[in-house]
């Protein structure tokens, strides 16, 4: 094993961070100062902004979507259920979300010409972004108001 070829000559007559190599000196001192630099600290910055702010949105946009996927399957098959099952069902897949949504925050249209239900609801949610260190600029309101508009006698 080994190196092939030796790294340089070592002797008493160089200096500690200088090897010599086939005619050449290759310095082994290091020109950095062992500090983090500016332009690594704006990136480490950036990216903790994104993570952080990904963190706080994305799990909303998720429930949103997963109630709007609820109110769809509802109206759907809203011509075999009443409208207090309705709301009932989409209350409780809201609670198992973790949405502030009950039965009375749920809005049904039926429209017997047209063979097609509307369902609506609203919330807000509010997120506190960097461990609220400044309320006013720190603190947002996000709404949510999925609305649904589905025909029940489509074949699947």
């Amino acid at each position: 094993m080994g190196w092939r070829w030796p790294l340089g000559k070592v002797g008493t007559d160089r200096e500690a961070d200088t090897i010599e190599m086939e005619g050449t000196t290759v310095s082994t001192e290091s020109k950095e100062s062992g500090l983090i630099s500016f332009k690594v600290l704006f990136i480490f910055l950036v990216l903790f902004v994104v993570i952080h702010i990904g963190v706080k949105l994305v799990p909303m946009y998720i429930d949103s979507e997963a109630m709007k996927d609820e109110m769809v399957a509802k109206a759907r098959f809203s011509q075999t259920l009443t409208d207090a099952d309705i709301t009932a069902g989409l209350a409780k897949r809201a609670k198992e979300i973790g949405l502030p949504l009950g039965p009375e925050n749920f809005k049904l249209l039926r429209d017997e010409t047209t063979h097609r239900t509307k369902i609506g609801t609203a919330w807000d949610v509010e997120v506190h972004f960097f461990f609220d260190i400044y309320p006013p600029y720190t603190v947002k309101t996000y709404h949510f108001r999925p609305i649904v508009e589905e025909d029940y006698t489509r074949k699947f």
